[in-house]
């Protein structure tokens, strides 16, 4: 009860952040188009397929030791060609996050922090800081888990403004101890959390305690049908785990949804299902996402069976071909499963809309 009363206290004080004509917006009104009206592009960085390549010089084993909740802010080194072809060195902070992965990968989450760098003519510019992820283990069969839930964050991006921009990026580490080059491997960097919501007009809600009804029906559902799709169970609504909740212009409240490599769709070898929720898989699907009216739900399927071309020709274009042909493959066959739930009525009912968490 005391984590809910700290949510409700932080939800007036998020909505007393945004103008009062647009709290009081409803859905459909022109206020509310006034409001949607306001999210922009992401940084021009994330518009493009073509992965960027660098060098990402730090020392390693002072990084891989940053395992504590609040990490300090590590020096290392960005290397890359700028507009013109000429090699740049930028000088650039990075920060550990992710406490599995620092504990079980060779590689560290991180997120690099541009601050003062000259970015200025480079394909970095206006970017300012991103959330980097990176391969676990130095294997090409790693290396395709990385793609594969990059291509979830796209996904994302065909079905809701509000989800994550995410791009490819082609990392040469290099230890600074010993000047050793370590790996080149691909992985992605993620829009920087404050950047997404500034670029929203919306103010991030991170007391926990949020229950379904708190949450806007039309995006409770598109974001739970989501984690649906790629039988995503390992999040959690109310500890705000692996969700975040954005307060919008329109006095809505919207969850996020991150961090898929638990997703049946990445199916990496360490991803397990929790005993409690009686599944053997992760590729067994198993609907977690926040109840929501029965319209809502109606409408989000219409949303999937419209945006299904565009997810199925993410698998062809220049980031899907990166991806082996029977995991792509794979990946698509995977998810006309969830198009023959959702396109069941009955089936929907039972499988969605009986399971959803009130």
């Amino acid at each position: 009860m005391a984590e809910r009363h700290r949510y409700l206290a932080e939800l007036i004080t998020a909505v007393g952040l945004l103008s009062p004509a647009m709290v009081m917006a409803q859905p459909g009104s022109d206020s509310t188009r006034t409001a949607e009206a306001t999210i922009r592009a992401p940084a021009r960085f994330y518009s493009s397929l073509e992965p960027l390549e660098f060098r990402l010089s730090l020392n390693m084993r002072v990084v891989r030791a940053d395992t504590m909740d609040d990490p300090p802010s590590r020096a290392a080194t960005v290397s890359l060609s700028d507009d013109a072809g000429k090699t740049v060195d930028l000088p650039v902070k990075v920060k550990t996050h992710g406490r599995w992965r620092l504990t079980n990968c060779e590689f560290p989450p991180l997120t690099v922090n541009f601050g003062d760098a000259r970015t200025t003519d480079t394909p970095l510019a206006g970017l300012g800081k991103a959330r980097m992820t990176s391969v676990c283990r130095n294997l090409a069969e790693y290396e395709q888990y990385v793609l594969q839930e990059l291509q979830l964050y796209r996904v994302y991006g065909l079905l809701t403004p509000y989800s994550q921009a995410a791009r490819a990026v082609k990392v040469t580490w290099v230890d600074s101890a010993n000047g050793r080059t370590i790996a080149t491997r691909y992985g992605f960097f993620i829009e920087d959390r404050d950047a997404f919501a500034t670029r929203l007009n919306s103010a991030w809600m991170k007391a926990q305690g949020a229950i379904a009804s708190d949450l806007s029906p039309p995006h409770a559902a598109v974001m739970g049908l989501f984690e649906y799709l790629i039988s995503n169970t390992d999040f959690f609504l109310s500890a705000l785990h692996n969700v975040l909740l954005l307060g919008t212009p329109a006095g809505e409240i919207v969850p996020v949804a991150f961090d898929f490599d638990y997703a049946g769709a990445v199916n990496t070898p360490y991803a397990i299902p929790n005993p409690i929720l009686k599944i053997k898989s992760v590729r067994d699907r198993l609907f977690r996402g926040p109840c929501a009216n029965s319209q809502a739900f109606q409408e989000a399927y219409a949303l999937f069976n419209e945006r299904r071309p565009a997810i199925q020709a993410l698998y062809d274009d220049p980031i899907g071909k990166l991806l082996r042909w029977e995991v792509a493959n794979d990946t698509r066959k995977f998810f006309d499963d969830f198009y023959r739930v959702i396109n069941d009525t009955a089936l929907a009912r039972v499988e969605i809309m009986e399971r959803c968490e009130k």
